[in-house]
């Protein structure tokens, strides 16, 4: 790689602090394996007397976690315990209604399910309270439970595969599918089969799980709002399924070596080839997406993962077609790049919303990995 393409990282990084973009970022790329680039960049939290931000801060990933659950979904796939092209209702036999019968776990993991979440929600809320629940498993706390009971019964926005709709809903679904399939809590499931495998030691499902320094090096969450569940996250153990964790960009750069390794990292082999090949290809060839105001008609995207193809959206102009991505509602992003070998970490304090309008205001990840991508010299 160019050394002055990498050394302009830095001016980058200093540059979007400086003007108020965000008030913490932490950049990695790393290249074949090794790490050319990793640095941490202005204050820790917004207050202007707090320390300068680590390498090792802790970030909330928002939606970067739904990539964890579809890895631990993958992995009972590849044990025979979960079925992708199986109904959704033989896992989760309370999921009920017109047409569901066809939504296979594939269309969860693709967000073709047919479900669109504004309305999900709103079947949730008039519902409330009319929804009779049993006593929560020891493995589910009780506001998922209820979370995951009062929207069951919704219809469907489409017919499944019919088009995309981002949904951390169907997230959530293939949670409780890992929940019930493994026979454990899923942030248990992912520690023993994901996280401590990998050796990434810096990631944690909810706060709770870590020890208190954490707190001396956490970034607060700018998305988080003081409703019943999210204040559960924060103090119990009440994990999501479509996203919450905490973690590193050293961590996340391994999960990315991982996939792009072919299911390995080290001496440790998470998933086989077969698997990261699927949920690395465009699984939904020619199913269009509406995202706020953007419309693709192309979604292009694998099992948890979005894949660039030939769509153009929030993210750079200069990667591969074939590199795979997931971002973060908090301002954060994971990609890689199989044609160049490139693993990049985009962590910032800067909320982009599902649909905000003005999200190229503050977002720079789009200009990061351009910046990455042109500093490769040599094939």
């Amino acid at each position: 790689m160019s050394s002055p393409g990498v050394r302009h990282l830095t001016e980058l990084g200093e540059a979007w602090v400086r003007a108020g973009a965000s008030p913490t970022i932490v950049l990695l790329a790393a290249r074949r394996g090794r790490i050319v680039f990793h640095e941490a960049f202005g204050r820790l939290t917004p207050d202007p007397i707090a320390p300068a931000t680590p390498l090792r801060a802790l970030f909330p990933l928002a939606s970067i976690g739904k990539v964890f659950t579809a890895t631990a979904l993958m992995i009972l796939v590849e044990e025979g315990r979960v079925g992708l092209n199986r109904p959704v209702s033989g896992y989760l036999p309370e999921f009920q209604g017109e047409g569901k019968d066809r939504i296979l776990v594939r269309h969860l993991l693709t967000h073709t399910a047919g479900i669109r979440d504004e309305e999900v929600d709103a079947y949730a809320k008039e519902h409330r309270g009319k929804v009779v629940l049993p006593p929560a498993e020891e493995t589910l706390h009780p506001l998922e439970q209820e979370y995951l009971a009062l929207r069951f019964g919704c219809p469907l926005w489409k017919p499944p595969g019919e088009e995309m709709s981002y949904s951390p809903y169907s997230f959530e679904l293939l949670g409780e599918i890992v929940r019930r399939v493994s026979g454990t809590s899923i942030d248990r499931f992912e520690r023993t089969r994901l996280f401590e495998p990998l050796g990434m030691n810096d990631t944690y499902n909810c706060p709770v799980d870590g020890p208190p320094e954490l707190r001396a090096r956490r970034v607060p969450d700018p998305e988080a709002v003081p409703d019943p569940m999210d204040l559960a996250h924060e103090t119990e153990r009440l994990v999501y399924g479509s996203g919450g964790e905490l973690s590193t960009a050293n961590d996340l750069a391994i999960l990315g070596q991982m996939f792009l390794n072919g299911g390995a990292y080290g001496r440790a082999r998470v998933l086989s080839p077969a698997s990261v090949s699927a949920m690395t290809r465009n699984q939904i060839p020619g199913i269009r997406a509406t995202y706020g105001t953007e419309v693709f008609p192309e979604a292009s995207w694998g099992l948890g993962w979005g894949v660039h193809g030939s769509k153009a959206g929030r993210s750079g102009g200069l990667y591969s077609a074939e590199s795979f991505e997931h971002s973060g509602a908090t301002g954060v992003n994971l990609w890689v790049d199989p044609t160049n070998e490139i693993v990049g970490v985009y962590l910032s304090l800067t909320p982009v919303g599902r649909f905000a309008p003005d999200w190229t205001k503050n977002w720079q990840h789009d200009l990061f990995m351009d910046a990455v991508t042109a500093a490769v010299v040599e094939p």
